[in-house]
């Protein structure tokens, strides 16, 4: 078919033809279609010239398609039904009776992965998560289907097809172990005398602590690349690295309990977190609610680590003069 054709062509008519295809008979089809016999014909007659195909021929009694007509009906049927789930009105979402597992990529923070999975489990007890790692193959993932939901880094453009909520910025603190030598003379010096561990947050470009001191003209020396924040807190324990991180790693079980916070001596950039979903499923149901449970566990969890930072003693750099 052209396009000058398919631009004359009513595609109302194709939906009168796929009934009647169903029905096999005229009179079936307009109580279907809620119309007159007349008018289900005249369609068919209609459809037969745009097509130059007889279509539905009537032999013995009965309708019968042409090869040109079962080729069609094939073709429209799939078609014609996913238009038809498009365009109806999303049916309410439960999530008592969900069973659902979302997939969902971040980078490896435990207190936020038990954090979603608990509110899940209260509002969905069906429902399951599947967490992955955040990657420089997590946007078109999302893009793809193959992942439902990511948060991450909001320092560079976000992909065409996507949507996100950025979080509140989080301030980036300086965690140390108790009793680190580096509290006793805490200064830029010392800052950048002692070992730093760090995690590398894909496609984190501009924003970073990195790159922050290289535009300082500070030099430092790292002494664990970790691959997630998972378990930052208990090599910050065992050790004697420095760690420039938010508050939320306070929350990693007891080692997080056990560490000491210090104020940076040059001010570091604020870490930001967004939400990512696919752009074409915004007002999914099902993907509505989730994204509204992971918003509130991050809200929830960046509060909670803010209220341990206030009702903890910061060490603030030595001063000189």
């Amino acid at each position: 078919m052209n396009e000058i054709q398919i631009k004359n062509l009513d595609l109302n008519l194709l939906l009168v033809f796929r009934v009647l295809m169903e029905e096999g008979s005229v009179n079936r089809a307009a109580e279907q279609l809620g119309r007159t016999p007349s008018a289900v014909s005249h369609a068919l007659g209609r459809l037969r010239e745009q097509l130059d195909d007889p279509l539905l021929v009537r032999a013995g009694g009965i309708m019968k398609p042409s090869p040109r007509a079962e080729a069609l009906y094939r073709e429209i049927r799939p078609i014609l039904s996913r238009i038809e789930r498009v365009v109806q009105a999303p049916a309410p979402f439960e999530p008592m009776t969900c069973s659902r597992t979302f997939r969902m990529a971040g980078p490896a923070l435990n207190c936020i992965a038990s954090g979603v999975v608990s509110r899940m489990q209260a509002e969905a007890p069906d429902a399951a998560l599947a967490w992955q790692p955040y990657s420089k193959d997590t946007m078109d993932q999302i893009i793809k289907g193959e992942v439902d939901i990511a948060f991450g880094n909001a320092n560079f453009p976000l992909p065409e097809g996507l949507k996100a909520k950025v979080l509140k910025p989080m301030k980036r603190y300086v965690l140390a172990r108790r009793g680190h030598p580096a509290t006793n003379d805490w200064s830029l010096d010392s800052w950048m005398r002692w070992p730093h561990a760090v995690v590398r947050i894909p496609a984190a470009i501009h924003g970073t602590v990195e790159e922050h001191l290289a535009h300082l003209g500070l030099k430092r020396r790292i002494g664990f690349h970790a691959a997630s924040w998972s378990g930052i807190a208990s090599a910050l324990n065992d050790t004697n690295m420095l760690g420039n991180f938010v508050a939320l790693v306070l929350l990693e079980g007891r080692a997080g309990d056990d560490l000491q916070v210090l104020e940076p001596p040059e001010p570091m950039p604020d870490l930001v977190f967004r939400v990512i979903w696919n752009a074409e499923l915004d007002a999914d149901p099902a993907l509505v609610w989730m994204r509204g449970i992971v918003l509130t566990t991050f809200e929830d969890l960046v509060d909670e680590a803010q209220k341990i930072v206030s009702n903890r003693d910061i060490i603030v750099p030595r001063t000189f003069g």
